[in-house]
């Protein structure tokens, strides 16, 4: 039995609906992905599976933003220098 989304959830994630069907949408919802390490890689993974109406992120890294990482990594701006990276991404993501 599948859980009823939210029709804010549904509008929002309407056209991953129409491209895997309503079923994965629902198995999306209900899915929980870990995402081990937030650098050059992992932060845009992890970015594409919110965009994707995937119901629980974990996010694992242990480091904090440098400047070094702001030519390739989504959350590393000037103003998140020195924070945690997790924390910067989860931020990131709950804002979308």
């Amino acid at each position: 039995m599948q859980a009823k989304l939210s029709d804010a959830w549904m509008q929002r994630f309407a056209g991953i609906g129409r491209l895997y069907g309503q079923h994965a949408l629902h198995l999306f919802a209900r899915s929980h992905i870990c995402v081990i390490g937030i650098g050059g890689v992992g932060v845009w993974a992890a970015e594409a599976l919110a965009r994707s109406g995937i119901g629980h992120i974990t996010l694992i890294d242990m480091d904090d933003i440098c400047v070094t990482n702001t030519n390739r990594q989504l959350h590393a701006i000037k103003s998140t220098v020195g924070q945690p990276k997790v924390d910067v991404m989860k931020n990131r993501i709950f804002r979308n």
